[in-house]
């Protein structure tokens, strides 16, 4: 499976997002909401998983490194 595009300006979608200053309760779930929507993507994989980015990852990826099989 590849997921591409997993950039700093893409994942999360901003507009999916309530901004923190507007309410922090829903900022929260949203980000939640799109923490997950990557995590669904990435565990339906059945051999191998690819993801891209170009320019700066996606602040989601903190935890993931990379490895060769």
């Amino acid at each position: 499976m590849v997921v591409a595009g997993v950039t700093a300006s893409a994942v999360p979608f901003t507009p999916a997002v309530t901004p923190v200053e507007v309410d922090p309760l829903p900022n929260a779930t949203d980000l939640a909401a799109e923490r997950c929507l990557l995590f669904v993507a990435s565990a339906r994989t059945r051999e191998a998983l690819y993801m891209s980015y170009s320019g700066r990852p996606s602040g989601f990826l903190g935890g993931v490194r990379g490895q060769k099989g």
